[in-house]
């Protein structure tokens, strides 16, 4: 049946071309018709399509800079776009001021380190905002790469170890405090405190935590 087809179609155009005329054979007037004559139809459809171009080129949404400038830094002399991106993202989830904390070369009171007592807020999900799980546990790791900045608390509860790693710039991450600052470590990594804790998890500011999570637990 192709074949056929196209043969017809090759000697149509072969007489339009000299001037002939071939009769048409029985079957094929209407596919003559649909191939041969010419295509009022492509005129349209090209302005339909431009028509659609605008419409859409309006409905499109475009958002707004929300850093008139990158953010780069003095001593850069040819900015990398890898960091900018990664700084402006830090920027956008420092809600409330969290990124002071894990700055590399802060001074030590300013900045969570290894062996502090460190309480963290986190949300239950991002459609319930009221839902909220608090934790408090000594710091033993914190991993500084730039907005996956990460750090593992570890604590004691009813004398089972217990371990929670936090992503610092996570939105379910509600709230991060230090509430007692660490003395004594000389490591980056407190490893070692899973095997031989000593008095570390016995500290005042875990018992108070303690306590307080056990009265909230009673009321509900």
């Amino acid at each position: 049946m192709l074949s056929r087809v196209g043969t017809l179609i090759g000697k149509r155009l072969f007489a339009t071309q000299v001037g002939t005329s071939i009769p048409k054979a029985a079957g094929t007037t209407h596919l003559h018709s649909c191939l041969l004559q010419p295509q009022h139809s492509s005129r349209h459809h090209i302005q339909t399509s431009s028509i659609l171009r605008q419409e859409q080129q309006q409905s499109y949404i475009v958002p707004q800079p929300q850093f008139e400038q990158p953010l780069t830094e003095p001593q850069e002399k040819r900015p990398n776009v890898l960091k900018v991106i990664e700084r402006e993202s830090i920027a956008r989830a420092d809600v409330d001021g969290r990124a002071k904390l894990f700055v590399r070369r802060a001074v030590p009171s300013k900045r969570m380190c290894a062996g502090d007592v460190v309480f963290v807020e986190t949300r239950n999900s991002m459609s319930e905002s009221s839902g909220t799980t608090s934790f408090a546990g000594v710091c033993i790791a914190i991993y500084r790469r730039g907005i996956d900045t990460s750090f593992i608390l570890r604590n004691v509860v009813q004398k089972t170890g217990v371990e929670v790693r936090f992503m610092a710039y996570s939105p379910l991450v509600k709230r991060i405090e230090i509430l007692q600052k660490g003395s004594g470590y000389r490591r980056a990594k407190l490893f070692y405190l899973r095997h031989n804790p000593g008095k570390t998890f016995q500290l005042k500011a875990l018992k108070k935590m303690a306590q307080s999570a056990a009265q909230t637990a009673k009321q509900n």
